[in-house]
């Protein structure tokens, strides 16, 4: 099961209380201005609280609509195969609750999802997510690569309206950064090396296998660069030395020169660390050097989670061991998800789209315990969730004082008959690891 890093002391909680009690004095005081900007008070100009109507002891009531979650996600470029699923995965996640009657809590409201088109691009984050908000979202979710959800971020925490991150691995998107209004349901790149560490080498031993030695190939952006660190400190304590790391640029053609240096340095593993682009060129350069080492794995890649890429690849897919965040096949929820999806959008379920549909159910059930579209509501309740109905691999979303989810988990997936297929920890197994 995953680790329990949950802090004690919440500097969050401090905040959010903070923050309540001069919203409280300045509604008393009848200020309607807003020297934060959009959306930093109780009404929130662009969030569009859905406007408030006084009562005859003046305490606010809200009479709302719509909840409006603004998904930023690459609708174009090169990560659009994956980002446009995410988005859908958004849009079924607020269907499916419309479908039961909308936010129970606030009278049926629907729930409704607009989208901004970041194109994987760094400096369309916060651009995308200025947008959203003007165009009145609620709340924000995105976005799939770091360097994009670091921007994004920045705006919904300077604007004080929450944003739950759908993917993005980079610790240093949460980490170190004193955000208040920011969450993420997936393990972060510290968590998923760390499960990667513990758990692959002993899925090969286990079998009989030998894994002594690794070599890196990674993603040349914060990402990779989190998962390349952090596997430098955590693989040694499994007893396996790093005898080669090489990086491969965002946009590249072709990775045949990494391929070749990790030829020369023959470790028992590659561990591959990419979006799907990455992990196709590096699967075409091993297999044009007739290369393979005895175990081909991969650590938070979203490549070996995604089964259009597997099909793609084809059988030299096959056997390779991936740590990352997964769809829970043993509980039925899942396969209807992916069943509704399916029917929706042409497109495959992958762990990618399902980690993107819990972060919409996470913000849809905080919403519902808010009963209020206020943005310091909103947040109090994330701040205080405890979600166990989602369909991710690991336990009940529930988040630390930084906005990480301590029940996150990377399991160990595997692609067989090229299908992907989590096999450890036998909890969340749907197949015996193939070794």
């Amino acid at each position: 099961m995953g680790k329990t890093l949950k802090s004690s002391t919440s500097n969050r909680r401090r905040f959010l209380k903070a923050t309540g009690a001069s919203v409280a004095a300045l509604t008393l005081a009848g200020c309607a201005s807003d020297d934060a900007g959009n959306g930093g008070g109780s009404g929130g100009d662009s969030g569009e609280s859905g406007g408030e109507t006084g009562t005859a002891t003046g305490t606010p009531e809200q009479s709302v609509d719509e909840v409006v979650i603004g998904s930023n996600h690459p609708l174009s470029g090169s990560l659009a195969a994956t980002g446009v699923g995410m988005s859908n995965a958004i849009k079924l996640a607020a269907m499916r609750k419309n479908e039961e009657g909308g936010i129970e809590s606030l009278d049926g409201a629907e729930v409704t999802v607009i989208e901004g088109d970041n194109q994987g691009a760094q400096e369309l984050g916060g651009q995308v997510s200025e947008e959203l908000l003007s165009e009145g979202a609620d709340v924000l979710t995105g976005c799939y690569s770091s360097p994009v959800t670091t921007a994004a971020t920045q705006v919904a925490e300077r604007q004080g309206v929450p944003f739950v991150i759908s993917i993005a691995a980079a610790d240093n998107i949460l980490q170190g950064r004193d955000f208040n209004y920011v969450y993420r349901p997936q393990p972060p790149a510290r968590r998923l090396a760390s499960d990667y560490a513990d758990l692959v080498p002993s899925v090969i031993r286990d079998d009989g296998g030998t894994i002594d030695t690794a070599g890196l190939f990674y993603i040349n952006n914060s990402y990779g660069q989190a998962i390349r660190d952090s596997l430098r400190e955590f693989l040694p304590e499994q007893n396996v030395e790093i005898v080669e790391e090489t990086a491969i640029e965002f946009g590249a053609s072709n990775a045949n020169t990494q391929v070749s240096r990790l030829r020369s340095a023959d470790p028992d593993t590659i561990i591959a660390t990419t979006y799907v682009a990455g992990g196709v060129l590096l699967a075409q350069a091993l297999q044009d050097q007739d290369y393979r080492p005895p175990y081909l794995t991969a650590s938070a890649s979203a490549t070996f989670t995604d089964d259009d890429a597997v099909s793609d690849i084809g059988e030299f897919a096959n056997g390779v061991l991936d740590n990352n965040y997964a769809l829970n096949p043993t509980v039925d929820k899942t396969a209807e998800v992916r069943s509704q999806f399916l029917d929706n959008y042409d497109q495959e379920f992958s762990a990618s789209v399902g980690m993107s549909y819990t972060a919409a159910e996470v913000i849809i059930q905080a919403v519902e315990e808010a009963g209020s579209v206020d943005p310091d509501d909103i947040n109090e309740a994330l701040m205080g969730l405890s979600y166990e109905d989602h369909i991710s691999a690991m336990g009940a979303i529930e988040f630390d004082d930084q906005g990480e989810n301590v029940n996150a988990l990377g399991p160990v997936n595997q692609v067989q008959d090229l299908s992907v297929r989590v096999v450890y920890p036998e909890e969340y197994a749907e197949a015996e690891p193939q070794v």
